[in-house]
């Protein structure tokens, strides 16, 4: 007859410290992981649904005619797609747009909840969990982290997305990665090394894409964290689908407001290869003065129709991912 030993859990986690395994460490770093992939896959999730919103976005955005002109709508801009190149086309720019959402909202969205981690230990309890402060920094720093290292895939995607009167000049992903970094090389001065002209290219329109990551993350994360919090805290909604929903659906009204301007900014930057523009704050002036300020709001109810369906499906499918890798809520 066997015997079965018990052993206390305390013995055993005194005996995995005398050995240094770092046995919370260890768990608190894989929870991490588990946020990135899940945040990873749920905005891959969601850019693939709302692609064609995205393209009809990007040639609204990028039409300099004045502000009140026809054709614009963007009912108009989808249909003269579907007609001049085909329907296939409201998905141009897929397969970047898939690799972009990977590192980008990884990190911005995979990330913020190890930023507010961080920054609430730094400050020794002067920012609150539950304040306002702690949640825009922490969102800050993961967006622009993620906007930086995503900004080519962001740059190939926008360039696959935009028209052109002769065809697009790129095969595919993989062709527009490699024009995009010959450019760089071939507009080089020849001072300094060709390697870091090419990544220089393909590093165009990084201040705004960085500046529009934050304004997107600080309005989206943050206005979903603290009002299912508020909810959550009133009593309105317990944890689950209703909430996640409603949260969801003030997050993607916010960022909308406040990301479209920067997004204008940033997909003419993107796709300036005549050098019309000379820095962002030329690019500001630029579109002010001969389009007028509704110019930034261009395209904006099919940003906040593509923002707003991205936003629902990424966190409903986040906080679902969460529950099935046995993560806690948001």
């Amino acid at each position: 007859m066997s015997t079965v030993s018990i052993i206390p859990i305390e013995e055993k986690v005194d005996v995995l410290k005398q050995k240094n395994v770092p046995v919370a460490k260890a768990s608190k770093t894989q929870d991490y992981a588990m946020k990135f992939v899940s945040a990873a896959l749920s905005n891959m999730a969601a850019s693939g649904v709302s692609n064609p919103q995205d393209v009809i976005k990007v040639r609204q955005q990028l039409r300099t005619h004045l502000p009140g002109g026809q054709k614009n709508a963007f009912w108009s801009v989808g249909a003269e797609m579907a007609r001049a190149e085909g329907v296939k086309s409201l998905m141009n720019g897929f397969t970047a747009s898939m690799l972009r959402e990977m590192f980008y909202s990884g990190l911005r969205l995979g990330g913020y909840e190890f930023f507010k981690d961080k920054y609430y230990a730094a400050s020794n309890g002067a920012l609150t969990r539950e304040g306002i402060t702690l949640k825009v920094l922490a969102a800050a720093t993961a967006a622009s982290l993620g906007s930086a290292i995503a900004n080519p895939a962001d740059l190939v995607k926008v360039r696959m997305q935009a028209y052109y009167p002769n065809g697009s000049p790129y095969k595919n992903t993989r062709h527009a990665f490699a024009s995009i970094f010959r450019e760089g090389i071939a507009s080089s001065t020849g001072r300094g090394s060709p390697i870091l002209a090419g990544l220089g290219a393909l590093y165009k329109g990084v201040v705004p894409t960085i500046v529009r990551g934050v304004v997107l993350s600080a309005s989206q994360i943050c206005s979903y964290d603290q009002v299912k919090q508020t909810l959550k805290k009133n009593g309105v909604f317990e944890e689950g689908i209703q909430l996640h929903m409603t949260a969801s659906l003030f997050a993607g009204l916010f960022c909308s407001i406040t990301s479209n301007p920067v997004d204008v900014v940033k997909v003419r930057s993107m796709t300036d290869k005549t050098k019309q523009f000379h820095g962002v704050v030329h690019c500001i002036r630029t579109i002010l003065v001969n389009e007028g300020p509704l110019a930034f709001y261009k395209g904006f109810g099919m940003c906040w129709g593509r923002l707003g369906t991205h936003t629902i499906v990424s966190f409903l499918a986040f906080e679902r991912l969460r529950k099935l890798f046995g993560m806690d809520p948001m």
